[in-house]
Order: structure tokens, then sequence, then C-alpha cells
């Protein structure tokens, strides 16, 4: 026989026990209950708005912005005669444009007086409201122009460093002396350039006139460049390279992309040759440095003439005939086209071509 004790508590704790679950599930309908009104408050709250914002939208399409403008100018002169002269407009065309913006209004606007229109109180505050309000909407209808020695802005660029080092001299001595208030970031050449220019992480990159952009990009020949060799001053080359001489010799080859074949094996493979080569680096700058003392021809653009000739321990050679130039392109996402900055931007980058600066054209 179980004790009567026992059976009494656990009755007890069955009872506590089913309270227990019975305020759970109390609390538990009452929370998806609030739950349940808060979700259908916060979807009347966005129909409402949704509404509010259809409503806004139905009174401004009613609204004539030419009866704003016409309503200044005759708040400013204080006289029809004077404002449809100002206006280029004839005296009943004002007049029936006042008209107008009083209905739109619900207001007499101005009325008469011994010294010409005098504003309603309620004109006096649309007036207020306008002087700020219409040179902003000119703003956006107007194209601004950019002063680079006025506003600060920040230029993200990226193309390989032969036409860096053909480029950046000439802005440098430009645009770092002069008071402009513009900052050029400068990104190492990737593989992924031109999807960074896509997702906005790069305004302009420098890219060769292969045809493999984008259709949808913007683009400008920036300047031609032609190629030329380098070898060591005391090397054993003469003044030109024939294509046989050309292949015949070792090469320092500057891949500026792995895994990307460069224009130079491009244009011998079109041809069925090949040149031979024991050293690949990234940098024609690097490139250069490694040519004393040795017998190899390094392959580069025009651009980079300067920093053969001034380095006496190198010298300049004719690259072979069949070696074909090509042209550096500036390139730009299509929704940069028409901003003030960009198209100032892209204008100092044509200055800053070689071939700008020389006075040639391409």
């Amino acid at each position: 026989m179980v004790p009567r004790a026992s059976a009494d508590s656990r009755a007890d704790n069955l009872n506590i026990g089913l309270l227990v679950s019975l305020e759970k599930r109390a609390r538990h309908i009452c929370i998806s209950s609030y739950a349940a009104r808060r979700q259908a408050a916060m979807q009347c709250t966005c129909s409402c708005i949704m509404v509010i914002a259809s409503m806004r939208l139905e009174k401004l399409r009613q609204v004539d912005l030419n009866l704003l403008i016409i309503f200044a100018v005759i708040a400013e002169e204080r006289s029809a005669t004077k404002a449809s002269a100002r206006l280029l407009l004839s005296q009943p065309a004002v007049s029936r444009a006042l008209q107008r913006a009083r209905s739109m209004f619900q207001d007499e606007l101005v009325i008469r007086s011994s010294s010409g229109f005098e504003l309603t109180l309620r004109g006096r505050k649309i007036l207020q409201e306008l002087e700020q309000l219409l040179p902003k909407i000119e703003g956006l209808v107007v194209p601004s122009v950019f002063d680079p020695k006025k506003e600060r802005s920040n230029f993200r660029i990226s193309g390989p460093d032969n036409v860096c080092m053909a480029l950046l001299p000439h802005l440098c001595r430009r645009y770092t002396t002069e008071g402009y208030k513009v900052n050029f970031d400068f990104l190492p050449w990737q593989a992924d350039a031109v999807d960074m220019l896509e997702r906005g992480k790069l305004d302009l990159i420098f890219h060769i006139d292969e045809g493999l952009l984008p259709s949808h990009f913007n683009s400008e020949k920036l300047y031609r460049e032609d190629w030329i060799c380098a070898v060591a001053r005391e090397s054993k080359f003469g003044d030109r390279l024939t294509l046989k001489q050309y292949l015949a010799a070792e090469h320092l080859t500057v891949t500026t992309l792995p895994s990307v074949q460069n224009i130079p094996d491009k244009q011998l493979a079109a041809l069925g040759a090949k040149r031979r080569s024991s050293v690949r680096i990234p940098y024609f700058g690097a490139a250069l440095s490694c040519l004393p003392g040795t017998e190899l021809v390094l392959t580069l653009t025009n651009g980079m003439r300067q920093m053969v000739e001034r380095n006496c321990t190198l010298r300049l050679v004719k690259a072979p005939q069949e070696l074909h130039p090509f042209h550096f392109l500036m390139v730009w996402h299509p929704r940069l086209g028409t901003d003030a900055r960009h198209i100032w931007l892209r204008e100092a980058m044509r200055q800053l071509s070689p071939q700008e600066a020389s006075g040639q054209r391409l």
C-alpha cells in the first residue's frame, strides 16, 4: 500500500506541473497574439505610408514648376510689368500665371498696394522657401562644373606600370604644385581591374586596345605606343634587331598579369614564332635594373624611352618591324559619363598623354 503522504505529494506535483504548463501556454498565446497585433500594425503603417506617399506624388504631379519661378520673380520685382520684362513674357501671360499660382497655393500670395505688390504672410513664407529650393532644383537640372582648386575629390585609377611611367611624371608636375585639391590613388594593376571598375571600386583604368573590354564600357584612345628594345650598353647588339636576331636572343620578359600573354608574345604567335625567355617579372622598372652586365633584351614601350636614355649603363635598340604599335585606352563606366568630376578627370588624362604633351595627334 502506498503511503497517503506520498500520494498527496505526487498529486501536488501533478497539479503544479499542470499549472506551469497552463501558464506557459497562456504566455505563448499572449506573445503570439502580441506578435500578430504588432505585425498587423506594421502592415497597416506601411500601407498608410504608401498611401501618403502616393498622395504626395499625385499632388506633386499637379505642380507646375514654372509657376514657382514666375511667382518668385513677381515677389522680387513687386510688379507684374517688371516681372514680365525680366521673364521675357507678355504681361497678360504673367497675370494668368499668377492666378494659377494663387489657385495652386489657395492664397492671394500678393496684394496691390500704393507701392506695388505686397506679399501676404503665406506668400512671404513661400518666397523664403523658394529662395532655398530653386537654386537646388537648378543644380539638379543644370550640369555643374567641377573646380579642382576649390573642391576636394579623390580619384581611384589603375593601369600597368609602363603607362603609369609615361603619365605620372606629367601628373605630378602639373597637379601637385598649383593648389589643386584633388587626390589621385593609383592602385596596383591586377586581373580583376575591369570587375573593380564595374563594381565602382575604380574610377578609371588604362587598358590596351585588344578588343576584350565589356561592350557597355566607355573608352577613348589616350595615346599610341611603339615598341623599343633596351639592352646593356656593352652588349653585342647593333642599333636595330631583325626578327631573326630578336628570336635568337635571350629575353627578359615583363608580364604584368600572371597567366596572361603579353602583346609582343601575341604578335609573335600570330607569325608562328616564339621568343626565348628564362626570366619573367611583373615590372618594367625592375626589369631595366636587371640588364647591365647581361646579353638580355628587354622589349618595352616608347613611353619609357627617357628612363633608358638617362641610364648610362643601358642603350636603346630598334625593335623588329613585325612588332606593331598599339594604343592605350582610358576606360570608364557609363554611369560616370556625365559627372562633372569625372569629365574633368578624363580631360586631365588627355592633357597628360605623351602625344598631347608633344603636340602630336593620335
